[in-house]
């Protein structure tokens, strides 16, 4: 809901339907504080085709309510190209935290799309799934985090390692929000495999990133690259499942894509 005033008697009946339904969704009297209140509505054209992903303070790093698209678009291109394609649109590629949060989203079972109804646990189950399952065929999406290494005078696998995320367009060129933000508490080891994966979701650093005494377990993790040309992005097969930080930006493959996401308005 907002604050834009509205008319008692609308003049034109188009969109009385939101206005009901955000009205339905708003909390009573006293029942604000009960944390399990459905969501009120977005406003763009398609937004049952997107899960709501509540805001989330990390500490360091915090965002508003999200618009994350059930399925993967974009299929087939490189990790730079799908930022200008998403730009286009209006949306943005999912930062490591914030897949982090939504894959434990997925996993409660319990989730709002951006019409503010439930989403129904099998269709959950299915993005979880398509995710998460170690099966056949290959699917796998882009995350925003591009890595660097800051402290050239270490030589190229030297100094601290560094992430870039947050990528917006900018007069055409591709810039981070957030700039050369040294990883904290992560895991700097490959493990191929692995990782617990629950224990990687439940206990992720401020950035996503495993934390550096995640459990060992069967998720196959790579760690952030020191060639300042990796980047980041989770892809499943009947070989496994994994979070893979050392991919090169100039990558493709049919099945690997992207989930869009959006600020929620």
């Amino acid at each position: 809901m907002n604050n834009e005033y509205r008319p008692l008697v609308p003049v034109n009946p188009q969109g009385l339907d939101d206005v009901a339904l955000a009205l339905l969704n708003e909390p009573a009297k006293g029942d604000k504080d009960k944390g399990d209140q459905p969501p009120s509505p977005s406003v763009i054209p398609n937004r049952e085709q997107y899960i709501i992903l509540p805001t989330k303070n990390h500490g360091k790093y915090s965002y508003p309510d999200m618009l994350v698209a059930m399925d993967l678009t974009h299929l087939g291109k490189t990790w730079y190209d799908t930022h200008k394609l998403l730009a286009a649109e209006g949306d943005k590629m999912l930062t490591i935290r914030q897949f982090v949060d939504f894959v434990n989203l997925i996993k409660t079972g319990r989730a709002f799309n951006g019409a503010g109804r439930p989403v129904d646990k099998r269709r959950l189950d299915t993005i979880l799934d398509n995710i998460t399952a170690v099966r056949d065929p290959y699917r796998a999406e882009w995350l925003d985090a591009d890595f660097k290494v800051l402290d050239k005078k270490f030589g190229l696998f030297g100094g601290k390692v560094a992430m870039n995320y947050g990528h917006t367009m900018v007069n055409g060129v591709l810039t981070p929000t957030k700039r050369d933000e040294v990883l904290e508490g992560y895991l700097a080891e490959d493990k191929k495999p692995g990782i617990d994966m629950n224990d990687w979701l439940a206990r992720a650093t401020y950035q996503g990133l495993p934390p550096a005494d995640v459990k060992n377990g069967n998720l196959w993790y790579w760690q952030p690259g020191k060639d300042n040309n990796s980047v980041a992005g989770f892809g499943a097969d009947s070989g496994g499942a994994g979070l893979g930080c050392g991919w090169g930006p100039a990558l493709s493959n049919s099945s690997l894509g992207v989930r869009a996401a959006r600020e929620k308005i």
